[in-house]
């Protein structure tokens, strides 16, 4: 089975079923909810899809290649990256509210890290080729959701830059 394939077949055994409204009540309670206006976070919503994981299941590995951000809308993960000695160590947990996979989302690399639910989880996922899909139907929701990442890519290095130039003194 082909990584993609079975990427799929993986994440279909994770699924829910919601409405769109359930599904855009959930986006509108994350951190990206009052950057866009109701009927907005609704037209999002119907592209995106709920999946759950439990505590402690992979969600993706470092050097995967998926391309979908996840916005988490119960639960926590942690994100892990490999050491020079090959063993992974936390970088940061992130809680409900928060997203993560927008680097892979937007660049198309391979994913930079490794992400596990730390307790039990539910995540809103929006693939690229959905987002893809969301642009041709409404590019204005598309480019000031593109603005908004490119921001928040933004604070996340200026945040890491910061801790950085610290741990240098």
């Amino acid at each position: 089975m082909q990584v993609a394939e079975k990427w799929r077949h993986e994440t279909m055994q994770h699924r829910t079923v919601k409405s769109n409204t359930e599904l855009a009540n959930m986006l509108d309670d994350t951190n990206w909810g009052h950057h866009f206006d109701r009927s907005e976070v609704e037209h999002i919503a119907s592209y995106m899809s709920l999946v759950s994981y439990i505590d402690g299941e992979k969600i993706f590995s470092e050097g995967d290649r998926e391309r979908y951000m996840a916005f988490i809308v119960k639960g926590a993960i942690d994100i892990y990256k490999e050491s020079r000695d090959g063993t992974e160590k936390i970088v940061v947990t992130l809680s409900r509210r928060s997203h993560f996979g927008e680097m892979a989302f937007i660049d198309e690399q391979s994913r930079s890290a490794s992400a596990y639910a730390k307790n039990s989880v539910s995540l809103l996922l929006l693939t690229r080729e959905n987002f893809e899909a969301l642009i041709e139907a409404q590019p204005k929701i598309g480019i000031k959701m593109l603005k908004l990442i490119a921001r928040m890519i933004s604070d996340r290095l200026r945040s890491t830059t910061g801790k950085w130039v610290f741990l240098r003194e």
